[in-house]
C-alpha cells in the first residue's frame, strides 16, 4: 500500500507568509454544528473488546530531549502490551510546562510522512499557552507496507492500541488533567485521531484536519501518486477496481465511517480542504455526517495548499480546544 498524507513541500516560511494573505483573504468558511445532533451512539461491548488489551504498569524511558523558556520535551518510550503490525516500543514526545501543574493534554498524531513542523508548530504553540502535548510517533513500519486489506486492518487497529496505551500512561502523571484530554491530527494523523475518539471515551476533545473515511473510497479515489501506482499494480495482476473496493470495505473493520458515529460531535472540529484530491473533500463529507455534522472549517485549498493555512489552524484549534476544556 502506500502513504496517505503529505509532507510540507517548499520553503515554510513563504507559506507562513501565503497562509496569512490568504486567511485575510476570506479563504475559510466556517460551518457551525449542527442543530439536530443527538448525542454520539453508545460503543457496544464487542466493539470495546477488539481495542483491549492486557492492563500492567507502564515504566517508561524518559529523557529530556529539548528545553525551551516555557517549556520541556522530553523522549518517553516504552513497549507495547500487544503488537499486531511490528514490535519496536511506542515512542512519544512529550511537551509539557516548566512548572508541571496539572494541566489538560492534548495528543497529536503525525502525517504519514512522520513528525514533522505541521506537527511540532501545534505543540510549540499549545504548550506555552497552558495545554500538553504528546506527539506519538509512526511506527517505523508504515501501511505503505501492507499488502492485504486484512493487514490495512491490523495497521489501523494497532494505531488505536498505541494510542490508547499512551493515554493510559498519560493519566498517571501529575502534570497531566485526566479529566481534560483531547487528541489532534492531520491527513493520515487526522484518520487515526478519529479512529481513537471512535474508540475512547476518554478524549473530550478532537480536532480532525483533513480527514475522511472510508479507506476502500480514499484508497479508489485518492490522487496520491504512490496509492495511484498501487492501485494499478493490483489491477494489472487481475483484480478489479470493484474487488479492491469490496476487500477493503468488507475487511478493514477500524475505518472512520464505522468509528465515526461513536464520536461526540460537540466535542469534534474538522478541517476540510475545499479542493482535495489526496483524502478527496467528498469523503471527509462523508465522515462528517456520520460523527453528526460538527463544526467545520472549509479551508479554500487543496490537499498540499492547506498547510498554508497553519497558522491559522493553529489558533482556531487551541481556541476550540480551549473552549471545550472550560480554560480561562
Amino acid at each position: 500500500m502506500t502513504r496517505f498524507g503529505l509532507g510540507i513541500a517548499g520553503d515554510l516560511r513563504l507559506a507562513w507568509v501565503v497562509g496569512l494573505g490568504l486567511l485575510l483573504s476570506g479563504s475559510c468558511v466556517p460551518s457551525g454544528l449542527s442543530k439536530d445532533y443527538a448525542g454520539p451512539q453508545k460503543r457496544p461491548d464487542s466493539l470495546l473488546a477488539y481495542y483491549s488489551y492486557p492492563k500492567r504498569t507502564i515504566e517508561p524511558a524518559i529523557r529530556v530531549k529539548k528545553q525551551k523558556k516555557k517549556y520541556d520535551v522530553l523522549r518517553i518510550a516504552f513497549p507495547s502490551a500487544v503488537n499486531l503490525f511490528g514490535n519496536e516500543n511506542i515512542r512519544v514526545d512529550y511537551y509539557v510546562g516548566k512548572q508541571r501543574e496539572r494541566r489538560p493534554t492534548v495528543l497529536l498524531l503525525p502525517i504519514s510522512g512522520g513528525v514533522d513542523i505541521s506537527v511540532t508548530g501545534f505543540a510549540d504553540y499549545f504548550t506555552p499557552r497552558g495545554i500538553n502535548c504528546a506527539i506519538v510517533y509512526n511506527r517505523r513500519v508504515e501501511i505503505e507496507d501492507t499488502n492485504s486489506a486484512e493487514q490495512v486492518e491490523t495497521y489501523f487497529r494497532q494505531t488505536v492500541l498505541d494510542n490508547r496505551q499512551v493515554l493510559d500512561y498519560l493519566v498517571t502523571r501529575p502534570d497531566v488533567d485526566p479529566n481534560r484530554l483531547g487528541c489532534m491530527g492531520l491527513s493520515l494523523g487526522g484518520i487515526k485521531a478519529s479512529l481513537l475518539a471512535g474508540v475512547d471515551d476518554r478524549l473530550k476533545c478532537v480536532v480532525l484536519g483533513l480527514a475522511g473515511g472510508s479507506m476502500a473510497d480514499i484508497t479508489m479515489h485518492s490522487k496520491e501518486k504512490r496509492l495511484r501506482d498501487y492501485v494499478e499494480y493490483l489491477q494489472e495482476i487481475g483484480a478489479p477496481p470493484e474487488m479492491i473496493h469490496s476487500e477493503l470495505q468488507g475487511k478493514v473493520l477500524t475505518d472512520p465511517l464505522r468509528l465515526g458515529s461513536y464520536v461526540d460531535a460537540r466535542d469534534t472540529l474538522m478541517f476540510i480542504a475545499a479542493f482535495d484530491q489526496i483524502v478527496p473533500t467528498w469523503t471527509g463529507k462523508q465522515l462528517r455526517r456520520t460523527i453528526g455534522r460538527p463544526k467545520a472549517i472549509y479551508l479554500l485549498a487543496g490537499h498540499y495548499t492547506s498547510f498554508l493555512f497553519l497558522p491559522y489552524a493553529h489558533r482556531e484549534s487551541f481556541n476550540f480546544v480551549k473552549k471545550r476544556f472550560d480554560m480561562e
